[in-house]
C-alpha cells in the first residue's frame, strides 16, 4: 500500500517497532534502512502488578469498554494539546541522526490515537533532515480529529486489540477491532 520507496523506515517502540520487525523479515525491498526510537511517557501503572493482573483476567467484553471509555477521553484532550510544548519535545535521534543521503522517510506505529508521540517523532526526524519527505504508516487511526493525520493505515476510526497489547489474551482472542 506504501506508494513511496523510503530510504529509511522509522518504527515507535513498542508497537511500531514490532511491526518494523515483521516488515524486515519479510521486506523484498532493497537498500531500505531500518530505526527505531522510543518515546518514554508517563505511566504511574505501567509496572502494576494488580494492573496486569486485571487485564489478564478481565473478560473481553470489560476491557473493550475501559478501551473506548480511554478513547473518548484521548478524543476529549485533542483540543487541550499544546502544540508549541510539543514542539519543543526532544528524543534520543542517535542511532539516525549520523544517517546520510536520505530523500523519504516513513515513519510507522500501531496507532495514531491522539497524535502527540507522531507528532513529536515526526518533527525530531523534520530537524535532523530538513527538506525530507516524510510519511506516516499505522495499523489504526484510532480518533480522526487527531492532531497529525497518517499517509497510510488499515482502519479508521476503530480501536485495535495487538497482540503486543497488555489486555491481548493470546489464542482466546475475541475481536480484534471494535468501534470506538
Amino acid at each position: 500500500m506504501i506508494k513511496n520507496k523510503p530510504d529509511l523506515v522509522v518504527g515507535i517502540l513498542e508497537g511500531g517497532g514490532y511491526v518494523v520487525n515483521r516488515m524486515i523479515k519479510e521486506s523484498k525491498i532493497d537498500s531500505v534502512i531500518f530505526k527505531s526510537v522510543k518515546l518514554q511517557r508517563d505511566n504511574p501503572f505501567k509496572n502494576s502488578k494488580i494492573i496486569k493482573f486485571f487485564l489478564k483476567v478481565l473478560p473481553y467484553i470489560v476491557l473493550n469498554k475501559i478501551r473506548v471509555f480511554e478513547s473518548k477521553k484521548a478524543k476529549e484532550s485533542i483540543d487541550k494539546i499544546n502544540l508549541s510544548e510539543i514542539l519543543k519535545c526532544e528524543i534520543n535521534v542517535d542511532s539516525i541522526s549520523n544517517i546520510i543521503n536520505v530523500e523519504q522517510i516513513l515513519i510507522i506505529d500501531d496507532a495514531i490515537d491522539t497524535g502527540k508521540t507522531m507528532s513529536i517523532v515526526k518533527n525530531n526526524l523534520s530537524k535532523i533532515f530538513p527538506g525530507t519527505r516524510i510519511e506516516i504508516a499505522v495499523i489504526s487511526w484510532t480518533l480522526t480529529g487527531s492532531i497529525i493525520k497518517p499517509d497510510y493505515y488499515l482502519y479508521k476510526e476503530e480501536l485495535v486489540r495487538f497482540p503486543w497489547a497488555k489486555d491481548y489474551k493470546g489464542k482466546d482472542f475475541e475481536k480484534k477491532c471494535f468501534s470506538s
